[in-house]
């Protein structure tokens, strides 16, 4: 049943009209834009991210499920490309929906997530 509510809100548009606004893009990461990102890379946007979120007064009870960049880079080669890092998100977004926060209604889902 969510496989075909997620595929009715995709080809409908809705996800696309409404990203989640926590999600990072890859030349958020990539900071010097060479199609790829560098383990050093990648931990100065997570910091530089923590640091934002901090300001913002957002508690950081989550900081320690924050991916590690070994997460991403499936190939192992010391870098994350772009299809790795689209994959990562692509998986982050269906578990996040399969567990019941899907479409950014918080835990449980606003009745579209686990049934209770």
């Amino acid at each position: 049943m969510k496989t075909i509510l997620l595929s009715m809100l995709v080809v409908g548009g809705v996800l696309v009209a409404a990203p989640n606004q926590n999600m990072q893009t890859f030349s958020n990461f990539d900071v010097n834009h060479d199609g790829k990102i560098t383990q050093n890379e990648f931990q100065i946007r997570q910091q530089e991210r923590m640091k934002e979120r901090a300001k913002l007064g957002y508690p950081m009870k989550n900081a320690g499920n924050a991916p590690m960049f070994g997460d991403m880079d499936k190939n192992k080669d010391g870098f994350i490309n772009a299809q790795e890092f689209r994959n990562f998100q692509r998986t982050k977004m269906q578990n996040n929906f399969n567990q019941g926060n899907g479409m950014g209604m918080g835990p449980g889902g606003g009745g579209m997530g686990k049934r209770r």
